[in-house]
């Protein structure tokens, strides 16, 4: 059954979120599973990890269906025997489906974050630090908001660096015109527009604009938008984000490199 995917992803199925499986034609007093795969800090791998607790009964004995209510679940690690998962889930049963949510985990998942992303935000670390945290709980409109808030804050510094890459990259005319551009004072929907002609062809991957993304997030406000919707674009833009920051950044490191090569020869 799809409980043992909900255990052990963090990222795709975090806490508090709702995920309904068709009810199995095998009579099951139990949501029971022998093992999950997940990563063990102790072997520094991916293992695999399995209940090993004894599991009594009798054969012969009438087997009750499936109750709505909480079940535990404890699993080991099978070469160290010594890290463990705990999880604690709820579960809604019908005649044909069996709704669970997962809303307890030990040890604490460790949040993921793009370290070079963070260390571009290092001056708005507390916003972005938030809108993980957000995304990690899928609390949608939270992430939105701290999502734009960071994008606003840093938006004139992430101009920069497309800058500094566009001219070293002998970028055209009209990208620089459109950066130039994107720094005045317009209606945001007039920067949308600019955006897509500010980026250099290898800063669009098969043609998509991160950048136009971006400035598009900036537009838009959260109360017009449910919270699956803002879920969606904040996890958009954090891509977009990442994504420019990260090759700009590792062009910069390669010119800076490859000029202290040849200034040495």
């Amino acid at each position: 059954m799809g409980i043992s995917k909900v255990l052990r992803s963090g990222q795709l199925y975090p806490l508090y979120v709702w995920r309904e499986f068709k009810k199995p034609a095998v009579n099951r007093g139990s949501l029971w599973i022998n093992e999950i795969e997940a990563f063990c800090e102790i072997c520094d791998q991916l293992r695999p990890f399995r209940d090993l607790r004894s599991r009594g009964g009798s054969a012969g004995m009438v087997v009750e269906g499936l109750k709505a209510g909480i079940s535990y679940f404890e699993f080991t690690c099978v070469s160290c025997r010594k890290a463990r998962r705990e999880f604690l889930v709820e579960q809604i049963v019908t005649e044909e489906t069996i709704r669970i949510q997962k809303y307890g985990e030990r040890p604490k998942k460790p949040l993921t974050k793009d370290h070079v992303l963070q260390h571009f935000l290092k001056d708005d670390l507390k916003n972005y630090e938030k809108a993980v945290d957000c995304l990690s709980h899928q609390y949608g409109v939270a992430a939105f908001v701290y999502l734009r808030r960071v994008i606003e804050n840093n938006i004139n510094r992430l101009l920069d660096l497309i800058q500094e890459d566009a001219k070293s990259s002998a970028a055209s005319a009209e990208v620089i015109r459109a950066l130039a551009e994107l720094r005045k004072e317009s209606r945001m929907s007039e920067k949308i527009r600019i955006a897509k002609y500010a980026l250099p062809g290898h800063l669009k991957p098969d043609g998509l604009n991160p950048l136009g993304k971006l400035y598009q997030v900036l537009s838009e406000g959260a109360h017009n938008l449910s919270d699956e919707e803002c879920l969606d674009r904040a996890k958009a833009s954090s891509g977009c984000l990442a994504f420019l920051v990260s090759e700009l950044v590792s062009r910069k490191e390669h010119r800076s490199r490859f000029k202290s090569m040849v200034g040495e020869l």
